[in-house]
């Protein structure tokens, strides 16, 4: 896997994507349950917010719910706890919670309060950009979300 971070629309919403589906080679099953790959995608991750973003003050970062895995590794949480160490931000690890199992009509809910004005969204992959949606108008009263996905399966 090579690092491209790409720009995209998703209606109104923009977000960054560092690697994009192939046809070929390491399957979604096996990336997901890889600290090594997370460690390569936190990396990735860090050295595009670097570069963005000059001053990491008032930001912190988020994962998008937990809607699968409830349990055992996270692959998503591990990006973003070796990116907040990384950084010095703080990182609200299940900050959103999914009500229900809809998942074309998610129902999420900010389970606690984010005192930061500049948001990290980070979600491994995205597929329809449900999940990324409906978290970013979570923070819609925020003064930047940035939103990044690991993998591209749109």
């Amino acid at each position: 896997m090579s690092p491209r971070t790409v720009l995209h629309h998703l209606g109104s919403l923009v977000y960054f994507a560092q690697f994009k589906r192939t046809k070929s080679g390491t399957p979604f099953s096996e990336i997901k349950h890889s600290a090594d790959t997370a460690a390569l995608f936190a990396e990735t991750a860090c050295n595009f917010i670097q570069r963005l973003v000059n001053n990491t003050e008032d930001w912190c970062i988020i994962t998008t719910p937990r809607r699968r895995h409830a349990d055992g590794f996270h692959f998503a949480t591990a990006v973003c706890e070796r990116i907040a160490d990384t950084l010095g931000i703080p990182f609200y690890a299940d900050a959103v919670q999914c009500i229900n199992r809809n998942r074309l009509d998610p129902d999420f809910h900010l389970l606690r309060p984010i005192a930061e004005r500049r948001v990290i969204i980070y979600d491994d992959i995205i597929t329809t950009g449900t999940t990324l949606t409906a978290t970013a108008e979570l923070l819609s009263d925020r003064d930047f979300v940035l939103n990044l996905i690991g993998i591209n399966n749109r």
